[in-house]
């Protein structure tokens, strides 16, 4: 073979070499996202976490114009001893059963006790997944919206 030949076919096989490798990262990298995709869906204190909150003030401006619906998730004594104004209560475990009580042309402000809004988050997550995609959890909760002075219901 002469060095023409021998250049071609070195550079043939570094070509080669250089494609597989790189498929092979495209299938890995493929693989990892969908990993995560599955591990999200199935696991949903995954994306709770990540659930966009809604600040107390933008809630209330909400609340006061009618543009939102708050859902407290709280157990029916806590509805019965405090509540914002208007607000609709659903046991987080019933929310499976009711969710589709709700009406899906607005924005859905969750809320329960908790400081760290586990509970609201998780039911915000429900509900975005499950064709509510306007639904984030109240940052601070009850408390939180009580601390700033905003009406509540006994």
């Amino acid at each position: 073979m002469n060095k023409r030949v021998k250049a071609s076919v070195r550079l043939g096989i570094l070509c080669g070499g250089a494609l597989l490798f790189l498929s092979a990262i495209f299938i890995f990298t493929k693989l990892q996202v969908g990993n995560q995709a599955v591990d999200s869906h199935t696991d949903p204190q995954l994306n709770a976490q990540q659930v966009s909150r809604v600040g107390l003030l933008e809630a209330y401006k909400s609340w006061s114009g009618g543009s939102a619906i708050f859902l407290d998730i709280r157990p029916n004594s806590a509805f019965a001893r405090t509540h914002i104004p208007g607000a609709i209560s659903i046991l987080a475990e019933e929310l499976e059963n009711r969710y589709l009580d709700l009406p899906d042309d607005r924005t859905i402000i969750t809320y329960c006790d908790g400081p760290l809004e586990e509970s609201s988050a998780q039911a915000a997550q429900f509900l975005i997944m499950h064709g509510f995609p306007n639904t984030r959890p109240l940052r601070g909760g009850i408390e939180g919206w009580i601390q700033s002075g905003y009406p509540i219901e006994p």
